[in-house]
């Protein structure tokens, strides 16, 4: 018996980020760790091919979150990545330190739904020798040492779900302070796990990782909602891309001043700049700002 499916329900039927008390619900369960294996054997590896930037360009947003991690942007390469279920290429960014090969880093992204997926950025695969962490800023996943984690890439990418507005698109407004997903939270008993209770924001996206599995995974959770089928297409795979995130610019790895001084593949010896532009019939998902808070350890 699941005791959190009232919002549960209420994701599925729905589908300003405030760090305050614990939720007052305990936790079913300590994490979701048992969820992971089934993410992975059904969640279905999309076919795709891929490019490596020219010379000394780096996408924008991942120079900065490389920075921010306190390494040097030298060490990544950027990659345009398409998948058979969309024209248009994601840029996914890599650190040659990152204990997961580029291949893992393409094949679990693109496990997740395209319309999942498309409420993403960039993704950038980066080291950390302190532990396994993962955040999304704006739309921007960056995965320390978590890349062959689908339970990760879930939660990560329904951020991007939540706070982008994607459960309730029309109106582009986030799903965790809408009073109906308030109202059934009101109503359960239980969170999904220790996670879940830090808030709202973290709330539905630990839904979201339950709500992905009940809609992929054979047997699934137990149904809580009669058209329940009806509100997955955001969480289950198959179709094509419709919206896209701006991209960040193409900028040098390294600044032009110094670049002299720096090996011979850093920037200065730039190749054509990427075109990063998205191409007409693809609808722009409205740019907002937020962070889903400091590195979290899985």
């Amino acid at each position: 018996m699941f005791f959190y499916k009232n919002v549960f329900a209420s994701l599925l039927c729905a589908s300003s980020v405030a760090w305050a008390e614990l939720l007052d619900k305990p936790a079913l369960r300590d994490n979701l760790n048992h969820l992971k294996q089934g993410l992975m054997d059904y969640l279905p590896s999309t076919p795709s091919t891929y490019t490596k930037w020219p010379r000394g360009w780096i996408a924008d947003d991942c120079k900065s979150m490389t920075e921010k991690a306190g390494l040097d942007p030298v060490n990544v390469t950027t990659y345009a990545v398409t998948y058979n279920d969309c024209d248009t290429p994601w840029i996914l960014c890599w650190h040659k330190d990152s204990p997961s090969p580029l291949t893992n880093l393409i094949d679990r992204f693109g496990r997740l739904p395209v319309r999942t997926r498309e409420w993403v950025r960039h993704v950038i695969a980066l080291p950390d020798p302190k532990g396994n962490n993962a955040y999304n800023d704006r739309g921007n996943i960056a995965m320390f040492n978590q890349v062959d984690n689908m339970n990760v890439f879930v939660h990560e990418a329904a951020h991007s779900l939540d706070l982008l507005g994607a459960f309730r698109h029309a109106e582009h407004t986030p799903l965790n302070n809408w009073a109906n997903w308030t109202a059934n939270y009101e109503l359960d008993s239980h969170v999904p796990d220790n996670y879940a209770r830090v808030n709202q924001v973290e709330n539905v996206a630990q839904n979201t990782v339950v709500a992905t599995f009940n809609a992929n995974v054979q047997g699934g959770l137990e149904i809580v909602e009669p058209n329940w089928e009806k509100s997955y297409n955001l969480i289950r795979p198959g179709g094509t891309c419709s919206r896209r995130l701006t991209n960040s610019d193409a900028v040098p790895i390294v600044d032009m001043a110094i670049s002299r001084v720096r090996s011979r593949d850093a920037a200065g010896q730039l190749g054509d700049k990427p075109d990063v532009g998205l191409p007409a019939g693809i609808a722009v998902i409205p740019p907002k700002e937020f962070h889903s808070g400091d590195c979290r350890t899985f």
